[in-house]
């Protein structure tokens, strides 16, 4: 891509979504901003990783904070206190600043860059049962521990998102495209993205 564009990524939890970010940038071969804007939002907002390991966090009244120790699932924990929250939208817009294709993982990220003219914002979701048989076969977990993880999370980040953006997760407004990851799968959601992309990086020409 010639004119340097910013893609940003949001997902519903289950659905493979981190795969195809992985994927899609392979094929492009740009960076991949995902848990790394946690640790940059840290540094930048002057708090130690060690102590956000330990930090849970409330935001809007509900609990964000540690994420699914008994699952075994991803990350540990995640730090959102309004300080971690404004440095995290700084760290973001930086990132979309230095001019350079790449793909940034959910985060908001749609909604801080929702002004910037380079910005193309995908949404990637699945039918629950799509969900709760990924989550169980990657994970090792029987379908109830699964579909329980899935509501936990999604409560989590509808919450979390809402906070921010004062929007709903799945809503249309600030997206570009959205793929139903159950109908067309890791490769055909990859392709179809990479030809959105080609389409308008043909339409800037």
């Amino acid at each position: 891509m010639s004119d340097y564009t910013i893609i940003v990524i949001n997902r519903e939890f289950g659905c493979g979504a981190r795969e195809i970010a992985r994927n899609l940038t392979s094929d492009l071969g740009i960076h991949f901003y995902d848990k790394e804007l946690i640790d940059l939002a840290a540094e930048k907002a002057g708090v130690n990783q060690s102590i956000i390991q330990r930090v849970d966090e409330s935001v809007g009244g509900r609990h964000i904070g540690t994420l699914f120790r008994d699952f075994g699932y991803g990350s540990t924990t995640s730090f959102f206190s309004d300080k971690a929250i404004e440095a995290q939208a700084d760290v973001i817009r930086e990132i979309a600043a230095r001019k350079k294709t790449c793909v940034i993982f959910g985060r908001c990220a749609d909604y801080y860059l929702r002004e910037y003219s380079n910005v193309v914002a995908f949404f990637l979701y699945a039918p629950m049962s799509y969900r709760i048989r990924h989550i169980s076969e990657s994970n090792g977990l029987t379908y109830d521990e699964a579909e329980k993880l899935i509501k936990r999370v999604d409560r989590q980040k509808h919450d979390y998102y809402k906070y921010i953006t004062g929007k709903n997760r799945g809503d249309r407004f600030d997206k570009h495209m959205m793929i139903d990851v159950a109908k067309f799968g890791v490769e055909g959601s990859v392709t179809m993205m990479k030809d959105a992309l080609d389409y308008l990086q043909k339409t800037k020409s």
